[in-house]
């Protein structure tokens, strides 16, 4: 369900056949398009706490997991940077953008890969049970592929930990808060910091905490206030080094830059990763118990709908904290992680619960989705992925729709042969 839940969305010349509720949103409110950014991010969030286990389990050294996580960061912040070149025509030196998907990606894994592995041990030395203590000498080999204690009379001596005998499922994972509480800090932190920036920087020419799109919105009153103080950090720090065609251009007949991947959405963007964080906790710490999984993913859910819900006063547009993606707003983070959380518990159920549908061909793209994002990138006018045609919403749909199908083929080839590309 993870791979499942993984699958990326390709650059496509229109991925949408051009309907417009398939579309972005041209500012505040939410399309079908919308969902797409944050869900993989959430996923990043889950993948998090999965590889950083892993690793633990297999006693790799803190140390060499932070390198790596360096690397990594590194390598796709440059890589966006290098594809933000990829303009028709060549691009201007003096205007390569720098903020872009990956490089969010990158900023945003590095932050919530760097707090799980300051702040989270090995989950599987402690069994989430209720019931007896019951300490034993065992070695690394009684356990299953899970992680999970086998049977601590069958096996030499080596380590003493400690266990709860397993009687019944524990019914929260209190035990977890004790170490997660310094990321929540931090989350809360974020928050703050967002919050302040936003309603609290004075911007030349702009009331303190707009949130609108500028040009003529308002009436045209405050035609150079494009995202308020959130565009004009970016465009104070970065200058011509941003994004030149936000989604509010055609519509608000914008003048100034914005970029949708800008410094204040990529701080609210760590809390969409680590919304995942924490569904990834819940996974790894209920493994044996599938109805205690689902029961917490559909929680969550409900939990951050409602929060996200209030923030905009239940409004597509408007209320105290409009739902916005090119701003990556609270209510916006909330209610996608809202989504996330249900769509994870309805994969989990069909596929590791119930067993009803494996995921395939879509869990092929799962296991390759940044070889398949930066591929569409590279053969982004190549065919099959892109052809002409007439432009009817039917037949642009249908383009779309055969470019996804080729790198779901390219996909299904690299998982037959068992190569997956990583950064």
């Amino acid at each position: 369900s993870l791979s499942l839940h993984l699958t990326p969305s390709h650059r496509h010349p229109s991925p949408s056949g051009k309907y417009y509720f398939m579309e972005h949103a041209a500012w505040d409110g939410l399309a079908v398009a919308d969902f797409v950014f944050p869900w993989f991010m959430f996923m990043v969030g889950v993948s998090i706490v999965f590889s950083v286990q892993s690793q633990l389990k297999r006693n790799v050294p803190k140390t060499k997991i932070l390198k790596k996580v360096v690397i990594r960061f590194l390598k796709l912040f440059f890589i966006g940077v290098f594809l933000n070149t990829a303009v028709q025509g060549g691009v201007h030196v003096d205007q390569i953008r720098i903020p872009g998907v990956l490089q969010r990606i990158g900023f945003t894994f590095f932050v919530c890969a760097i707090l799980e592995i300051l702040f989270i041990p090995l989950l599987t030395n402690v069994e989430s049970y209720g019931g007896e203590r019951l300490t034993v000498n065992v070695d690394d080999n009684a356990y299953n592929e899970n992680g999970k204690y086998i049977d601590e009379g069958k096996y030499p001596e080596k380590k003493m930990w400690t266990f709860m005998r397993p009687s019944e499922p524990a019914r929260s994972n209190i035990s977890l808060i004790f170490h997660t509480w310094p990321q929540w800090i931090l989350m809360a932190l974020f928050s703050g910091i967002w919050a302040a920036v936003v309603f609290a920087l004075p911007v030349p020419g702009c009331p303190k905490g707009y949130l609108g799109p500028g040009g003529i919105a308002d009436g045209g009153e405050y035609p150079n206030c494009t995202g308020g103080a959130t565009g004009y950090i970016d465009r104070l720090i970065w200058n011509n080094n941003i994004y030149r065609h936000p989604t509010c251009k055609e519509m608000f007949k914008t003048t100034q830059y914005f970029d949708p991947e800008g410094i204040l959405g990529s701080l609210m963007a760590i809390l969409t990763v680590y919304s995942g964080v924490i569904a990834g906790h819940v996974i790894q710490l209920n493994k044996s118990s599938r109805s205690g999984i689902l029961i917490r993913l559909v929680v969550l859910s409900v939990v951050s709908l409602v929060i996200g819900i209030i923030l905009c006063k239940g409004r597509f547009t408007g209320g105290w904290i409009p739902i916005n993606k090119n701003l990556w707003s609270p209510s916006f983070v909330f209610i996608t992680s809202g989504s996330s959380y249900g769509i994870l518990a309805i994969l989990y159920l069909l596929i590791d619960s119930q067993h009803l549908i494996t995921g395939c061909p879509f869990s092929a793209m799962g296991k390759n989705p940044l070889f398949i994002y930066i591929g569409s990138y590279i053969l982004y006018n190549y065919f099959p992925f892109n052809f002409y045609t007439e432009q009817s919403h039917g037949m642009l749909m249908f383009q779309a729709i055969v470019g996804t199908i080729s790198w779901m083929f390219v996909a299904l080839y690299l998982d037959y042969k068992k190569k997956y590309y990583k950064i």
